[in-house]
């Protein structure tokens, strides 16, 4: 391994020690060090992407959690939209369309009210729609 491989605070710790008075080492155990710190740093380098990785499928499967538990708290909550109404309730209802409507008769204004029921008891939820390449379908 040549020096500029080395990063610049290895460097200078080279340089300290090698300063020191003492038995010189040779290059073989330079080379071996030299080695062992590259492997390190290689290894931490790994382990760094292996952890963001680890990040990102933790924080996907948390979004996936959040979807799954609201959507399970949204089908499972009574708004109380289907209560039911009373034949009366619904006498009232027709009077009101035919005084709205002069012209409606008994029938269309008891179909009306029927429409009105059944749409009270539905859930308000986005239209979730996938568009093909050339179907013509706008979202």
């Amino acid at each position: 391994m040549a020096d500029d491989e080395l990063p610049p605070d290895l460097r200078g710790l080279e340089a300290i020690l090698a300063s020191r008075p003492g038995p010189d080492a040779g290059g073989a155990v330079r080379a071996r060090i030299l080695a062992a710190v590259h492997r390190e740093l290689a290894a931490k380098e790994r382990r760094t992407r292996w952890s963001f990785w680890r990040f990102a499928a933790g924080l996907a499967a948390l979004v996936l959690l959040g979807l799954n538990l609201s959507s399970s708290a949204v089908h499972d909550t009574e708004f109380s939209v289907g209560r039911t109404a009373g034949a009366q309730d619904d006498q009232a209802a027709v009077a009101q369309i035919r005084d709205l409507l002069p012209g409606c008769s008994e029938e269309e204004a008891r179909r009306h009210v029927l429409l009105l029921r059944a749409r009270a008891r539905l859930v308000s939820a986005p239209e979730l729609r996938h568009a093909r390449p050339g179907a013509g379908d706008s979202l």
